[in-house]
């Protein structure tokens, strides 16, 4: 183990107070019987040194309080103000003073015990329940433990002196009591405790403080031991004891010393120094950092300092006499106000964002941090640093440039995008947008943040929320999600989920909902087509080779009816009509399998309607059918094609006669909508249901028992060739209302 210097030096104090006690313990030098002819002044001498030490302890911890403010320094301190004033009368009540104030030796030994309580009491008290660099907390405390000494101070003498004849024996004419000695033996049980507590903290500190107040509390034991050995207070013992009175106050005042003032200005010196490297760094870092730095005085508006990088951003030099205003552009000279008013209140204006004027005029975006400070005369100056930021603003610009073109980007998009990740167990909408996800009026901003359980990106609730919430969990673990749903308002929506890893590990998930119902509705649309090519072709090699056949036959059976004598002529005439209805098919076949030539002009709308009511009315009135036709107002002419029209209202007529089985009414309604004359034509039969609806226009398909399923489609294609539209609403039961929109404006192409 090493020992520094200071600790080799105790050991050797410790040895010689360990001998000197044991000769005088053991009598090796008979001190009991040497008598000192001058005990008086030997006495008085130490005792002197005593109180000298013991006012010098008070002195340094008064006089260094207001700058340490340590509870535990100021207690010791007022403590040995009070042991000195203890140990003042101890002296003056000796036998053979001037002056006593005493008659025999029972006062001086009580005042003797009293000091020594006193210092071992505060001294133990102090180190175990105050740590040395605890604060006063205020005036108050100060002046409560000034107080108490005070009053201590006064106390303890009058108590001593007035009721000595009543304290009990601490001397007799062979020694000390067995009473002074107890009182010895517990000074010294304090001082033990004292220095097994400081040995724990000199173990982690090793200070000086520490060390003194072990070598204190050292010699003070050995003096409480040494005086109850001594047979009279005159003999060479007492002496001793007084030797190591005087060597434990002198190591307790060297510890205050050093504590109060040899640390103190070893910080200071210390602090000296760091200051002067820390000027000289900060000189290096005003000389050689890239940031411009001026000091300004706002007094006068005039730069008084400036370093390299200033000149070299704005372009002066060293003889250019400058002021604030020359580096302000016209349009920013109110920006002086305010900061000049926010400096004048003591407040740091940071990161301040502006544009500044170079010498040569051309104008810089910097970043400024501008803090007020006062000079050894008290003018007002700040100090300014600014930092180039061109090129961050620039940056800055197309960032917010791409933000922005990325946000109507997004706004602009025709599904929903959105992105979530995982929190406490929760997915939470980091991003959320598009026209889909805003045409409810929902906002982005309200939903990100918030929990995608709580907010799905369609605002429908007739779509299975846990099938989303299953999947979104698939899309966290890693795996690529593509599925669709319906919301219940025959739309269709795709969905794709896709992870985004860092490391392997999934941080978020991005992914999109779009509406395929077009493309879905695209697709049927394109296999109608298609089958309606391939109808075409059968259709038109169907027709081509029965309409042959059926002319032949024809033929035929007008001479079969001319040469007949009439018992057959029931049977040709139902032959001819079935006939007639073959035709009628393959005029049909033939409408599908290729365009007829349409014959537009002006046409009386209400005319043609009416035309074909009267034609059909016969036929209506066999099956008890009452047509009834309401015309709002007069209807104008239309571009069309007279004979096709007529097609289609036969068509829509016969389906609705055939569709009542029983007596009704079918009710046209003439109207003019906005833009479009609409034909509404009701009927009471057995109605449609309305899963069937979107499948009415397909080729071959009917509700009828003997029909084509080619009627309405024919129907269908002539009254989109007018740019109208037919519209089929139906209830079973109740009836079925076709209705045809045709545009008053036709557009010809």
């Amino acid at each position: 183990m090493q020992f520094e210097k200071s600790e080799r030096n105790s050991i050797l104090l410790v040895a010689v107070g360990i001998f000197l006690f044991l000769l005088v313990f053991f009598q090796g030098i008979e001190t009991n019987l040497y008598h000192l002819a001058d005990h008086l002044f030997v006495h008085t001498v130490f005792e002197l040194i005593s109180i000298g030490i013991s006012f010098s302890i008070f002195l340094y911890g008064w006089l260094t309080f207001p700058y340490s403010k340590s509870r535990l320094l100021l207690l010791v301190s007022l403590a040995f103000l009070v042991v000195a004033i203890l140990d003042i009368f101890h002296t003056f009540s000796y036998p053979g003073m001037p002056f006593a104030i005493a008659d025999h030796l029972q006062t001086t030994a009580w005042f003797w015990l009293a000091a020594r309580l006193t210092e071992a009491l505060v001294l133990i008290l102090g180190i175990l329940f105050l740590r040395l660099h605890s604060p006063v907390k205020n005036g108050r405390e100060t002046f409560i433990w000034v107080l108490a000494t005070f009053v201590i101070s006064i106390c303890f003498p009058y108590l001593i002196l007035q009721f000595i004849d009543q304290l009990p024996l601490l001397l007799t004419d062979v020694g000390p009591t067995p009473l002074k000695n107890g009182i010895e033996y517990f000074i010294a049980f304090l001082h033990v405790i004292a220095i097994l507590t400081i040995w724990k903290e000199y173990k982690k500190t090793r200070t000086l403080f520490h060390l003194n107040l072990l070598r204190a509390c050292y010699f003070l034991i050995l003096c409480g031991l040494t005086l109850t050995v001594f047979s009279t207070v005159y003999d060479f013992t007492v002496i001793v004891g007084h030797v190591f009175k005087v060597c434990g106050y002198f190591f307790i005042m060297k510890a205050f010393y050093y504590a109060n003032i040899k640390v103190p200005f070893e910080s200071k010196k210390r602090t000296e120094e760091k200051l002067h490297e820390v000027e000289h760094e900060l000189d290096l870092l005003f000389d050689h950092t890239e940031d411009a730095i001026l000091v300004c005085n706002l007094s006068t508006r005039k730069v008084v300092r400036t370093n390299p990088a200033f000149k070299k951003m704005f372009g002066y030099t060293n003889d250019d006499m400058l002021e604030i205003g020359e580096l302000i552009p016209l349009k920013r000279k109110d920006e002086f106000s305010y900061v000049y008013k926010e400096l004048r209140a003591g407040r740091s204006v940071v990161n301040f964002k502006t544009i500044r004027q170079r010498k040569d005029l051309t104008m810089i975006d910097v970043s400024m941090t501008i803090s007020p400070m006062k000079d050894k005369d008290h003018e007002f100056l700040c100090s300014v640093i600014m930092r180039d930021i061109s090129e961050q603003q620039r940056a800055d610009r197309e960032l917010q440039k791409a933000r922005r073109e990325l946000q109507e980007t997004l706004e602009q998009y025709q599904g929903v995008i959105f992105k979530f990740k995982k929190e406490e167990e929760q997915f939470l909408y980091s991003l959320i947008d598009g026209k889909l996800f805003r045409k409810d009026g929902r906002i982005p901003e309200l939903v990100v943040g918030r929990s995608v359980q709580e907010f799905h990106p369609i605002s429908t609730s007739d779509f299975d929320k846990e099938m989303f919430d299953v999947q979104n969990k698939k899309a966290w673990d890693g795996e690529g999600v593509e599925f669709q749903f319906e919301d219940g308002e025959n739309s269709v929506f795709h969905v794709t989920l896709k992870p985004i890893k860092q490391e392997d590990q999934v941080i978020e998930v991005i992914g999109n909902v779009v509406d395929i119902t077009k493309l879905i509705r695209t697709e049927e649309l394109l296999r109608k087509s298609e089958k309606l090519s391939v109808v075409g072709e059968l259709a038109a090699g169907f027709a081509h080779e029965i309409r042959n056949p059926l002319t032949t036959i024809k033929g035929f059976l007008q001479l079969i009816e001319l040469e007949d004598n009439g018992s057959n002529i029931p049977y040709v005439t139902i032959m001819q009509n079935e006939i007639v209805r073959l035709e009628m098919i393959t005029n049909e076949f033939m409408v599908v399998a290729k365009p007829q030539v349409s014959s537009y002009q002006m046409e009386d709308i209400q005319s043609v309607t009416e035309d074909v009511i009267h034609f059909l009315n016969p036929q209506a009135l066999l099956q008890s059918i009452e047509m009834k036709t309401f015309i709002q107002e007069n209807i104008p002419s239309l571009y069309c094609d007279k004979h096709q029209l007529q097609q289609v209202l036969i068509n829509i007529y016969k389906n609705a006669m055939e569709a009542m089985n029983k007596a009704g009414t079918i009710t046209t309604d003439l109207s003019i909508v906005e833009d479009c004359v609409r034909i509404s034509i009701t009927d009471q039969g057995c109605g449609i249901p309305e899963n069937l609806i979107s499948k009415l226009g397909e080729p071959f398909y009917t509700l009828k028992e003997k029909g084509t399923g080619l009627g309405l489609m024919v129907s269908k294609k002539i009254i989109e060739s007018h740019q109208g539209t037919l519209h089929i609403k139906s209830e079973t039961n109740v009836g079925t209302t076709m209705t045809i929109e045709l545009p008053l404006t036709f557009e010809r192409y």
